[in-house]
């Protein structure tokens, strides 16, 4: 199973040596790709919400009834096209490891969850708005109007889970996988 997910974030292909380039954190590989969200597990088999560690650095994720982590630092990413955007795409394949039961239950204590709208405490809302049978990820910062980021198309995604540190949001779509979206 360890390695299924593995081949799973590794999906859209791994640089050559040649091409690798020096790892980063989750923000430098964003800032170097010039986008904001990131494909962290390409899987249609993720259960339950996302679950952030007290530090923001791994996200958690339940996949087929186990729960990995996924370490957000000393990492690479690959560029890639999703819904007509530049996202990243985690190559770096010892980013993941199983989860303790601890773990899991200190990642849930400190995961903010809801499924469908998240507020930062500077009042920036992120909705994943539903129009049918398609879903829009909705950006609202205070005091501006809505900005859609993207629109589905007819797959549902959900579980909007904000960092610890409010960096980043972390939410599920069901044909793709997790994704984590640096919150600007």
């Amino acid at each position: 199973m360890k390695r299924l997910i593995f081949i799973l974030l590794i999906a859209f292909s791994v640089p050559s040596l040649a091409q690798e380039t020096d790892k980063g954190t989750l923000d430098s590989e964003l800032d170097r790709l010039k986008t904001e969200t990131v494909l962290v597990i390409q899987s249609q088999a993720i259960d339950e919400y996302p679950l952030w560690s007290d530090g923001s650095d791994y996200i958690g994720c339940n996949v087929m009834g186990k729960w990995y982590k996924i370490r957000l630092t000393d990492i690479q990413l690959e560029e890639a096209t999703w819904r007509n955007q530049t996202i990243g795409v985690l190559t770096t394949q010892d980013a993941l490891s199983e989860m303790t039961d601890k773990e899991v239950t200190e990642f849930k204590k400190i995961s903010k969850f809801q499924p469908r709208e998240v507020t930062t405490s500077d009042g920036t809302k992120i909705e994943l708005k539903m129009d049918g049978f398609s879903v829009s990820l909705v950006v609202t910062k205070k005091g501006q109007d809505p900005k859609t980021l993207w629109t589905s198309g007819g797959e549902n995604c959900h579980s909007l889970t904000i960092s610890p540190d409010e960096e980043y949001v972390a939410y599920l779509c069901e044909m793709n996988g997790l994704l984590v979206m640096k919150i600007k």
